[in-house]
């Protein structure tokens, strides 16, 4: 039986109440897994700055909406079904009040099994559901992802129960009739992406997936290449299969599970996936983050060279991450509309000892930036080429008391300067689908931040004035050895305070404390003097606290 001590469990409060992941909270679900495999893409920023999801609450598909003034007016519950399985993407229209919102979903029809639907919303923001939800039929194809395309067509990729094939579909008349059906070999795993161009004019669309090396279903499921297939006419017509890793039996990596893709400014296709190390035939559970675009054909690391694991693996020895999860993984897309820098997303954890109550690991959110198209990558500040976004510590955590941010997806594009995601607060780290984790009361959040949480200020125009509407922090580097730099905004102006504290919630010291008007601010401060271990620092401003984790190693 396993027991925590009552000074323990009031530590694991106090950092638990007071805080929690940054974002607005919309809804609450005992689901933490939104998707199984590829996460896929669950939000979409329309042409009129509105927010389209969708999300599992419980077992219904919940979708929402943000309208132009932050207002959420969605939250409604669709299609009871069993296992999950909801994407998203918004109609393409010359009449922007036309856009509509596009979901793909899976139903267990009972006797019959699962079979794929997809729906469209009545009318932009309307959340009229079901419509009249079609199938392309198929018993038992499941986990359906969707991409709307400029001219009017709609796209759906599916994999079937067995894990065997993956399948895409089109249809020209909204669902009424499903077109060009391809099967593709898969790799036993749920390892594909759907994305179609943003781009005005352009039909482009990609199917990214996995694909055996070797040919069979246990093998397969570690030993695999990435091949994506593109069109130009929103899938009426497909290109051929191309293979951008061409792993071989010596090479260190092979393609695992979570993989995104956008088309960039210039309609040039980016590819990002997590790569498991490979070591002497040993398939280890370690990672790392990879890029590729088709203009200069060069596959480059985006997680940083990470002195803190052996060959910049992200891996612990010590915990599992869980049923298809890696230590980096499931990374998404962003491209700049104004300037065309790519930002790259991924979920991850860095700090050996932050893992829940029951062992598995509370995960983080990092990012990291690339101005040359995806050749090189980095972090404004960071020594470690990414920066930890959320930095949320809760080690030991309960049950209801866990910090760990998980099942993410991003709008593909930045919002003014912004970057919008969506995902699940999981107060319990680990799924309890698959047994590892108790079903907790999670939040379902939306989060905007400022891309120069990533990239620095200057990406920040000079005549360009950030009013973030909601109290930022970010702390690195982590490890610190030296001195720590603490950037933040205030939305407000007002009394700030920063305090330092040990992880047992003791008082250390006053960093800072004063009147400070609006706008964003850097200090640094010294870690002689502080013993080696994690501490926390706690920003305080008008009502708003935000508390950040530092780890102090000499």
């Amino acid at each position: 039986m396993k027991i925590i001590s009552v000074l323990g469990f009031l530590v694991i409060l106090f950092t638990n109440v007071l805080f929690a992941s940054p974002g607005d909270s919309v809804d609450v679900t005992i689901r933490d897994v939104q998707n199984a495999g590829v996460f896929g893409q669950r939000l979409y920023v329309d042409s009129l700055d509105q927010f389209h999801f969708i999300y599992c609450r419980n077992q219904q598909w919940i979708w929402n909406f943000r309208d132009t003034n932050g207002v959420y007016i969605g939250g409604w519950g669709y299609t009871p079904f069993t296992g999950g399985g909801v994407n998203i993407d918004v109609t393409r229209d010359a009449e922007p009040h036309w856009q509509r919102s596009a979901v793909g979903y899976h139903f267990n029809t009972g006797s019959n099994g699962y079979f794929p639907f997809f729906d469209i919303d009545v009318y932009n923001g309307s959340g009229s559901w079901p419509n009249d939800p079609r199938t392309p039929g198929h018993n038992n194809w499941l986990w359906p992802y969707v991409a709307c395309v400029n001219n009017g067509n709609i796209i759906m990729a599916m994999d079937d129960n067995a894990g065997s094939y993956h399948h895409v579909v089109t249809t020209t008349d909204m669902g009424t009739t499903w077109i060009n059906e391809l099967t593709y070999d898969s790799s036993a795993i749920i390892t594909r992406f759907l994305r179609s161009s943003n781009n005005h004019g352009s039909n482009r669309v990609v199917f990214v997936r996995t694909q055996f090396i070797t040919d069979s279903a246990a093998a397969g499921q570690l030993d695999q290449d990435l091949y994506y297939t593109l069109s130009t006419d929103g899938g009426v017509t497909w290109g051929q299969q191309t293979n951008i890793t061409g792993y071989l039996p010596t090479d260190s990596v092979r393609g695992y599970v979570g993989l995104s893709a956008v088309f960039d400014l210039n309609d040039k296709l980016h590819i990002v996936w997590e790569g498991r190390h490979v070591d002497n035939g040993q398939y280890l559970d370690e990672s790392k983050i990879f890029h590729w675009d088709e203009v200069t054909n060069t596959i480059s690391v985006v997680s940083g060279p990470n002195p803190l694991f052996p060959g910049g693996w992200w891996g612990w020895s010590t915990h599992e991450f869980g049923v298809w999860r890696l230590p980096a993984d499931e990374p998404q897309l962003i491209i700049d509309r104004s300037t065309g820098w790519l930002y790259c997303l991924w979920h991850g954890q860095t700090d050996t000892t932050d893992h829940s109550f029951s062992g598995w690991p509370n995960g983080d959110f990092y990012g990291a930036y690339s101005t040359d198209g995806g050749l090189t990558w980095g972090a404004y500040g960071s020594a470690y080429g990414y920066v930890n976004l959320t930095n949320t510590h809760t080690s030991g955590g309960l049950p209801g008391f866990c910090e760990d941010e998980d099942y993410m997806t991003a709008n593909p594009f930045t919002f003014h300067d912004s970057i919008v995601v969506t995902y699940i607060e999981d107060k319990d780290a680990g799924s309890f689908i698959y047994s590892e984790g108790d079903t907790t009361n999670n939040p379902v959040r939306i989060w905007v931040f400022h891309k120069s949480l990533i990239s620095g200020p200057s990406t920040i125009g000079e005549n360009k004035v950030v009013k973030p509407n909601r109290l930022f922090m970010n702390i690195s580097p982590i490890p610190a050895s030296d001195q720590v730099e603490i950037s933040f905004f205030i939305p407000g102006p007002g009394n700030v305070s920063l305090k330092l504290y040990s992880l047992d919630g003791r008082f250390v010291k006053d960093i800072e404390s004063g009147y400070k008007k609006a706008g964003a601010y850097r200090i640094f401060i010294s870690t002689h003097g502080l013993t080696n271990g994690n501490y926390f620092i706690v920003l305080s401003a008008g009502n708003g606290k935000i508390r950040r984790n530092i780890i102090v190693v000499h």
